[in-house]
């Protein structure tokens, strides 16, 4: 087997590991997929299992793009196999065969990727990522870092692979973003829906509403269970 097909491959399996879900799994016997965003990520962890364990899982989902790309280092790769073995651990990722072909939106594998490849641009991700924090329009500056990065790497000086790495993988986020997991949510306008899922990265413009609705479904399953 060439060795950057290898390379690949393991990227691939690396990002197949589904932390968040089995997290949320075993600590909750939750599945992420069901309740508060249906995202298969670190954030959902956040919003429907428990806020510390957001931390551990965002290391992990971070660790794996990273350690994708430092694989195919380690075989000795140039930079467009490193770039791929990269983009394979985001993909499994957002469509985790594991899963049934859902998952998250790819974005700590991506942070991995990026802080290997160019850390400078990773930097640009999260300066422009905090500005949403800061501004209360997360998906909205995540979304705009996600573009701002390849120009980061270009400005740099960094290849043309991963310049175009970055542009990919800013592509596959926003087409994850808007694919979800599924058929949209009953409450959601059909007009409507793709729009909000581009721009909010959610069904229905109602935040905590989109995030609690599954939430509601599990907590009435358990009550029922108990009586």
């Amino acid at each position: 087997m060439p060795l950057a097909l290898l390379a690949i491959i393991v990227g691939y399996a690396i990002g197949s590991i589904p932390v968040a879900h089995l997290v949320a799994r075993y600590t909750k016997n939750l599945d992420l997929r069901d309740v508060g965003s249906g995202n298969v990520g670190a954030s959902n962890v956040w919003q429907s299992v428990e806020r510390w364990l957001v931390i551990p899982v965002g290391l992990a989902q971070i660790a794996q793009g990273a350690l994708a790309v430092l694989f195919a280092r380690l075989l000795d790769q140039g930079d467009g196999v490193q770039v791929l073995s990269g983009i394979a651990a985001v993909v499994a990722h957002d469509w985790n065969p594991w899963l049934k072909f859902s998952g998250g939106r790819g974005i700590g594998q991506t942070i991995g990727v990026l802080l290997v490849l160019s850390w400078e641009s990773a930097g640009v991700f999260a300066v422009v990522s905090l500005v949403g924090v800061l501004v209360g329009m997360i998906p909205q500056f995540v979304a705009l870092a996600l573009f701002a990065a390849p120009f980061g790497e270009a400005f740099f000086g960094e290849s043309a692979a991963v310049a175009w790495g970055g542009l990919a993988l800013a592509i596959i986020a926003m087409i994850k973003r808007v694919l979800g997991n599924g058929r949209p949510d009953v409450l959601a306008r059909r007009p409507d829906v793709w729009l909000y899922r581009l721009v909010y990265d959610r069904d229905i413009r109602d935040r905590d509403a989109w995030v609690k609705r599954g939430l509601s479904r599990v907590e009435a399953e358990k009550e029922i269970q108990r009586t």
